[in-house]
């Protein structure tokens, strides 16, 4: 591109010169304060209306909402009224919501313990156990699934179990294989539609026994401790149970249960948003809505994953667990928790999403008291430069001074998981007593949620607390009383002060001003008087959509943003 001749530039800023004085003649002297102002100026109620209807309800509004303000100057309060009444404000909410909390759990549900994968023979599809368990029932170097042949074929011993062939060896351990069997799996709506799995594999016992030693007993197939337990004859009679119900076909079935998960979340904002329930009840409500995945999950599913993996497993605290198969995913049961349990703090989509009591606190300090962490202005002294002690190390203390007696809220919920603790004891004398809480007894369980109290003494006789109590001494005065105060307490607390109100509605006006209030008192736009105006009356009605209806009324909402 040729570079214009300097007169033709010298023509153009000329130009752009008179332009600007004409601007400036217009708006001075007389009419200075007009252009200081420019953007408080109202807008005209057309896009008064367009704003509110995408604001509330995420589309454009009727052309009957345009006719029913003509000649009004602000949008008339039967159209507000419209509006927070309609369904599209539940979904709008849903999303404001979920902004707010970043509900998106990611969790592995297809644990390998009892995630079932596909072996092709020649253009049969057979489906089998990917787990250790193979090792178990068939020998060898535990990579071997069942052959291409009906069991029907092989037959069944005395004792019911699959007859199984000797197929080789492996570095001289002799391998043995099964044949298939069809089976209905509880995922499959049509009843009659079957699918190929290894006879071993589709065994419906529901116990194992160990016959004798310390943990002599009959156990639940639907456990994690089953996979690695077998019986008297060295043989694990435990399969994926009837209709497959202990296993689970990840891509099917994982990302049902995960939006279960979600959409539990959302349908308890749901009741206190759109529903009409107090909405501080958000954080102390013991509701909760269960579908068939969910009920299917937690019956079953939950129960298998290993250690290593998130801790799901249904307590007596979480209430009944409905009545619903897998197949009622549209259908909703809403129980009742007990405590520890308080609104969607401790839902699973929460406890999931944040899966240390850290991070569960710091999202509920941001979310709900609006305060945020910042590293200090000035050098820590007079600290530990190393120790477990957070609030004891240098540079780390500034936060978790704060933070650790907040995370100690929600140290009745298993990190990386949802399990409530409230059940479980405490504090055991020893590792060993440890192991014994759980049958059979397991070393791996009591290492999953307890810890040794710091201290010299031989590891076989020291304590073992709950992890959430580690710091439970006088050192941590607020430890203890936090933990037993649970999330519920935390929560209640900001309540009865106005701080949840307050916060609620901040966000809530940054969400439909598309700014944050201006809280600067020596502004002349000063606008905490009325946030804190609408928040103590949100306090006292305690209703959602009445505080929204407050925001939208105000001159702010009407201008230029």
């Amino acid at each position: 591109m040729k570079t214009p001749p300097s007169s033709v530039v010298q023509r153009t800023f000329a130009a752009a010169a008179v332009a600007t004085s004409v601007l400036l003649s217009a708006h001075s002297p007389a009419s200075a304060d007009e252009a200081v102002c420019a953007l408080h100026r109202e807008l005209p109620v057309e896009r008064q209306i367009r704003r509110l209807s995408i604001d509330l309800r995420g589309t454009v509004p009727d052309l009957a909402d345009y006719e029913a303000a003509k000649g009004a100057t602000s949008v008339p309060d039967s159209i507000i009224d419209a509006y927070l009444a309609s369904d599209e404000v539940r979904v709008q909410m849903r999303r404001y919501h979920e902004s707010l909390l970043w509900t998106n759990p990611a969790i592995i549900i297809g644990d390998v313990g009892f995630a079932l994968s596909t072996v092709d023979f020649g253009g049969g599809t057979v489906v089998h156990y990917i787990s250790g368990r193979r090792g178990v029932y068939r020998g060898g170097d535990s990579t071997h699934t069942c052959q291409n042949k009906p069991q029907s074929d092989l037959g069944y011993g005395p004792d019911g179990r699959p007859i199984s062939e000797l197929k080789g060896k492996d570095n001289g351990v002799d391998w043995f294989a099964e044949g298939w069997v069809e089976a209905h799996p509880y995922w499959e709506a049509d009843p009659n539609k079957k699918i190929k799995i290894c006879a071993f594999d589709a065994q419906t016992s529901e116990t194992y026994t160990i016959p004798t030693g310390a943990t002599a007993g009959t156990y639940s197939c639907n456990h994690v401790l089953a996979n690695s337990q077998l019986s008297a004859d060295k043989k694990n009679p435990c399969g994926c149970g009837p209709d497959l119900n202990y296993c689970i076909l990840t891509g099917t079935v994982q990302p049902v249960i995960l939006s279960a998960i979600r959409e539990q979340m959302l349908r308890f904002i749901d009741l206190h948003t759109a529903g009409g329930r107090p909405y501080s009840e958000l954080l102390t409500s013991k509701a909760a809505h269960y579908n068939g995945p969910l009920v299917h999950y937690f019956n079953y599913l939950s129960k298998e994953q290993t250690f290593s993996r998130t801790q799901n497993i249904h307590q007596p605290a979480d209430g009944p667990l409905p009545n619903l198969s897998y197949l009622q995913q549209d259908q909703w049961v809403e129980i009742e928790r007990e405590s520890p349990h308080a609104g969607l703090l401790t839902l699973p989509a929460y406890l999931l999403r944040f899966q240390t009591n850290r991070g569960r606190a710091n999202r509920y300090r941001i979310a709900f008291t609006g305060e945020y962490f910042q590293p200090p202005s000035t050098k820590d002294t007079n600290c530990a430069q190393e120790g477990k002690d957070l609030t004891d190390r240098c540079v780390c203390r500034g936060c978790h001074l704060t933070l650790e007696p907040l995370a100690a809220h929600f140290g009745k919920f298993v990190e990386a998981g949802t399990t409530v603790l409230s059940a479980f004891e405490p504090e055991y004398a020893t590792q060993n007593a440890c192991a014994k809480g759980i049958g059979p007894a397991s070393t791996a369980w009591c290492d999953r949620y307890y810890l040794p109290v710091p201290s010299m003494a031989d590891p076989d006789i020291r304590p073992y607390r709950l992890k959430a109590l580690e710091f439970d001494d006088p050192d941590h005065p607020a430890v203890g009383p936090n933990f037993e105060a649970g999330p519920g307490g935390l929560a209640q607390g900001h309540i009865d002060k106005g701080v949840f109100h307050r916060v609620a509605v901040e966000h809530l006006f940054e969400f439909l001003m598309k700014r944050p209030p201006n809280l600067d008192v020596t502004s002349p736009d000063f606008e905490g008087d009325i946030v804190q105006q609408i928040a103590d009356d949100f306090q006292v009605h305690d209703d959602f959509k009445k505080a929204v209806r407050d925001l939208v009324k105000l001159p702010a909402y009407r201008r230029m943003p």
